[in-house]
């Protein structure tokens, strides 16, 4: 009983987010910039598209691991139907579908303790209109971090029956961004970004996607009282990766904003592949700060200040 009320519950919420994107989006590809498969937790996605066709054909794409690697699969949705299902098999700690007698096929990730990014894309009919779109969210539950959060997926808005459009966010060219950050004896902050640009050719080979997204502190680190420490230092991520605000400091100038939190105001550089990135803020707080929010875990997508 137990296990089936949390099932319903997660179903709900990753429902919810979907309808609250449900005729707004307008893409064939989505991208879903997090999902996790660690033990305990449960990654959920809906997928819904109003296509008249029977089925429609939807391509799950799975980016994972630190080296960000490549494992993908076709599934098949029918039209005017919500498609929820656990990220992770049923032999990987999933719980399947949500409703079980949905006869919607989804593509399951095969391994547990993973994280990473996912794209999916339907090829079968020309989509990128709100009337025709596919449409989807995530939602995250993770007991162990006190993780609970939902989101829609990233459309990039193409038509990819053209299959040189499938993971093609190249319109995203966000590079610079504000990384703020309380102090560590709070909160323990990291970000996970996701290299974004035009993702088809790798996807077509069924390579690894290899755009690379390089942050920097760009001269300075501030404390919470604005006090500017200068320094230079930039860390480079390829598909996707961690960073974390000690990444971008030189040893001073952590020393000189441990005890207050920081400010970064980052400014980034793609590749010849990569034209920004998606940055997933997560912040862990601390025993320390006692209830409601320690042992909790918040996160969200930064908004890009270029």
């Amino acid at each position: 009983m137990k296990k089936t009320f949390q099932k319903t519950l997660i179903a709900a919420a990753a429902g919810v987010a979907l309808m609250s994107a449900v005729g707004t989006a307008s893409a064939n590809s989505l991208l879903f910039p997090y999902f996790t498969t660690a033990t305990g937790a449960q990654s959920v996605l809906s997928l819904y598209t109003p296509v008249a066709n029977a089925t429609t054909g939807v391509h799950y794409v799975y980016n994972y691991g630190t080296a960000c690697t490549h494992f993908d699969a076709y599934g098949k949705l029918t039209a005017n139907d919500i498609l929820t299902h656990s990220i992770a098999s049923t032999t990987a700690g999933g719980f399947g579908k949500a409703v079980s007698g949905d006869t919607s096929t989804p593509v399951y990730f095969p391994l547990s303790g993973q994280t990473g990014f996912l794209v999916v894309t339907t090829r079968d009919t020309a989509s990128n209109t709100a009337a025709t779109a596919l449409q989807g969210a995530m939602a995250i539950v993770d007991p162990s971090s006190g993780l609970v959060v939902s989101y829609t997926g990233i459309d990039n808005a193409l038509d990819t029956t053209n299959v040189a459009n499938e993971g093609n966010f190249a319109a995203i060219t966000n590079t610079s961004f504000a990384l703020a950050s309380l102090p560590t004896s709070l909160v323990t902050t990291s970000w996970y970004g996701v290299v974004v640009g035009d993702m088809s050719t790798a996807i077509g080979l069924g390579a690894n996607w290899a755009g690379v997204y390089t942050a920097s502190s760009n001269g300075n680190v501030y404390n919470n009282d604005e006090v500017a420490y200068s320094g230079t230092k930039s860390k480079a991520i390829t598909c996707a990766g961690a960073i974390t605000a000690a990444d971008l400091m030189t040893d001073a100038q952590i020393a000189s904003v441990t005890a207050t939190g920081s400010l970064i105001k980052v400014t980034g550089a793609g590749s010849a592949t990569g034209t920004g990135a998606v940055m997933m803020k997560m912040q862990s707080v601390q025993a320390a700060v006692g209830a409601p929010f320690a042992g909790k875990q918040f996160l969200h997508r930064e908004i890009a200040t270029n």
